[in-house]
């Protein structure tokens, strides 16, 4: 069963879509979200989408409230486990500066939506020609449920999104998180902030320099966000998604650290 998690904000985009594909010949799931904090949060199986499964392929909206396009790719592909899919970029214009910045982010492709229902149905043909049927993709995982915004070959209706839509990508309160942030970053500083030894490997310090800093910046926004809630702003809630795209960029520099210490074993010498 074929898997295709669709990111788009345009209801009639999707239904669109969604009566397309349904003349394919290979089996498939589609999952709608409608921007990228609900993609985010399937893909992570995170609140309402807890036991979904993973896509094999993503076909991304650029242009979306909360979390665009080409912030939503980016936290993709600097995640070590999700990077792995491909992501088809969707705009309804073609600037040079997107596409650009798109496949700089490792986007699969960028794709101008089509203007007529034939090409619609061309694009759709060709994704089952190419993507479906010749490209070998990385293996998703199970679902350990039938999870949710599900579509199947064999429905007729998109479903609603799940209740919580336009809530934070975190889980709980902001208030909760800011407790959780003040508790864990004393242990967060000690475990990752803190240098290794140096060593005389080159990249072996210029990698742990570039973790460190990741690990700083990370701290720094949730002090941030601490502040901005007692000082009681409003739009307290835009560091969700900054916090959240540091974590990763950590993780990833925490991921390519750590592989070099494996390969080189540059720290016992």
């Amino acid at each position: 069963m074929f898997r295709i998690l669709v990111v788009d904000d345009d209801q009639a985009e999707t239904f669109l879509l969604h009566g397309l594909m349904q003349n394919l010949q290979i089996q498939y799931k589609l999952y709608f979200t409608r921007d990228g904090l609900e993609a985010l949060d399937l893909l992570h199986r995170r609140g309402d989408y807890a036991g979904s499964p993973r896509p094999h392929l993503i076909l991304l909206d650029m242009n979306m409230p909360r979390l665009g396009g080409l912030e939503t790719l980016s936290a993709i592909k600097s995640d070590p486990e999700l990077c792995v899919i491909p992501v088809i970029m969707f705009s309804s214009a073609s600037q040079p500066g997107d596409v650009r910045r798109s496949y700089e982010a490792h986007a699969a492709c960028y794709v101008q939506k089509p203007v007529d229902l034939e090409r619609s149905a061309k694009l759709v043909k060709a994704i089952e020609d190419f993507w479906m049927d010749f490209a070998v993709l990385s293996g998703g995982e199970p679902a350990l449920d039938d999870g949710k915004s599900i579509e199947s070959k064999d429905s007729s209706t998109i479903p609603a999104a799940p209740t919580g839509f336009g809530s934070a990508i975190a889980n709980g309160s902001v208030e909760v998180r800011s407790q959780a942030t003040m508790s864990s970053n004393d242990s967060l500083a000690k475990n990752e902030a803190t240098p290794a030894n140096r060593t005389g490997c080159r990249e072996h310090n210029r990698l742990l320099d570039e973790f460190g800093a990741a690990v700083r910046e990370l701290l720094e926004l949730h002090e941030q966000q601490f502040q901005a809630i007692v000082a009681g702003e409003n739009e307290c809630e835009r560091f969700d998604i900054l916090i959240h795209m540091a974590n990763e960029k950590k993780q990833l520099a925490k991921y390519i650290y750590l592989r070099h210490l494996e390969q080189h074993s540059c720290s016992k010498t």
